[in-house]
This record gives structure tokens, C-alpha cells and sequence, in this order.
């Protein structure tokens, strides 16, 4: 019995690690292997003073959404041209019929921006969004 606790426990912690990073801004809008991200050219934007635009992160295959789950979240990026940063402002995530069920905004103050990796997908977006 000693033996399965011990084997066990190291995976349920594990399992509780994963679980704590996809509850943060970040975790909620990585994209996973079984997805997709598309750049929404048309929705570059002014919005208060900040330049912003989405990407639409939806399952590869529509077999993979999960039954009580979420089909597709938008992630609005806040954008930084002059230092090439970029920032999450707000993901919304949708259900199959792509009604918005639940919606994540960070607060204004609390961003953190970020510089994409050279030649990212995320680097692609602010040269798009920049131009």
C-alpha cells in the first residue's frame, strides 16, 4: 500500500502543477498541440490609446472539443510597436455555437508585456499588427 502512495502522489502533484498553469492568463491562452491560431487582420484597432488585435484559437480536429467544454476562445492582444512588446487584454471563450460563455480581461495596470521570441508565430502577429 506504501508502495502506491508513494508512486501515486508524485503524479498528483504533477497533475496539480498543470492544472495551476492553465488558470493563469497565460495557461488559458497557450495554444495547445490539437489547435489552431489564426490572426484576425480586420480586427487591428485603436482602442484608448493602445493598438490591439485578436487571434482565434480553435481545436485542429472538432472531434477534440470536449462535450461541457469550450469550442474556441478570442485572445486580444494589447500591443507596444515602439518596444515590440505585446500583452494579453482579454480572452473570450466560446462555445460550439460561438456564443461567448465566459470572459477573462486583465485588469488596466496589470499587464505584463512581453517580447516575442524571434520569428514566433507571436512575433508574426505584432509585425502584422504593427506593420
Amino acid at each position: 500500500m506504501l508502495r502506491l502512495l508513494v508512486a501515486i502522489v508524485p503524479l498528483l502533484m504533477a497533475g496539480v502543477a498543470l492544472a495551476q498553469d492553465s488558470y493563469t492568463v497565460e495557461g488559458v491562452a497557450a495554444i495547445r498541440d490539437n489547435e489552431t491560431a489564426k490572426f484576425s487582420r480586420g480586427s487591428v484597432r485603436e482602442f484608448r490609446g493602445k493598438l490591439m488585435f485578436d487571434v482565434v484559437i480553435r481545436y485542429t480536429d472538432p472531434e477534440d472539443i470536449p462535450v461541457q467544454g469550450f469550442a474556441s476562445r478570442t485572445v486580444t492582444y494589447s500591443v507596444r510597436c515602439e518596444s515590440n512588446e505585446l500583452s494579453i487584454a482579454v480572452i473570450d471563450l466560446r462555445d460550439k455555437r460561438g456564443r461567448s460563455m465566459k470572459i477573462i480581461t486583465v485588469p488596466p495596470g496589470a499587464e505584463e508585456y512581453f517580447t516575442p521570441d524571434s520569428g514566433s508565430r507571436e512575433d508574426d502577429w505584432l509585425y502584422r499588427a504593427c506593420g
